[in-house]
């Protein structure tokens, strides 16, 4: 269950620009959502030990038709976290490249309540190749959340760390 490794094509775009470079090129949209509890952690996950090879992953799916890209953020964190969050922030979206395929990614930033345990399992609820699975969760250090390389899944880190340290008022 490895995710196929990707080539980013461009740079950040902003999220109209995105949405229209997806439908001009008629390709899937993706989100990817950033969850923190504090400003120095990131939620992230692990399958269970049959798909070991997967490595560490953020909350992710694909935007469903008549989906806005922050309804799927929201929708895709609460099937493989159980976490139901409002306001997601959008960081940046990037154009991608798998073999022939082209994919537009949206990354958001959603904020989990104080009180949410350091860790949990959780059993995915919905989605075509996730339902079901058993996800191990836990907030790793931001600075640091090992997730796998070469899949996207960091691309938008720098926008996070950014745009959390505008929040403190401290520079990034």
């Amino acid at each position: 269950m490895e995710p196929a490794r990707i080539q980013q094509t461009g740079y950040a775009l902003p999220l109209t620009e995105a949405r229209t470079l997806a439908a001009r090129l008629r390709c899937r949209e993706k989100v990817l959502a950033y969850v923190t509890r504090r400003p120095d952690e990131l939620l992230v996950f692990e399958h269970e030990s049959k798909f070991v090879d997967a490595g560490v992953q953020v909350p992710a799916g694909g935007v469903e038709p008549g989906e806005t890209p922050e309804a799927a953020a929201r929708r895709e964190t609460l099937e493989e976290s159980g976490l139901s969050l409002s306001g997601p922030v959008h960081l940046a979206s990037c154009h991608w490249r798998r073999g022939e395929r082209s994919q537009v990614w949206h990354y958001y930033w959603l904020t989990a309540p104080p009180g949410t345990p350091d860790a949990w399992t959780h059993r995915v609820t919905d989605g075509e190749r996730d339902k079901a699975l058993l996800f191990h969760l836990r907030f790793a250090p931001l600075s640091r959340p090992e997730l796998i390389q070469g899949y996207g899944y960091d691309a938008a880190l720098p926008h996070l760390t950014r745009h959390l340290a505008a929040l403190q008022g401290v520079p990034a």
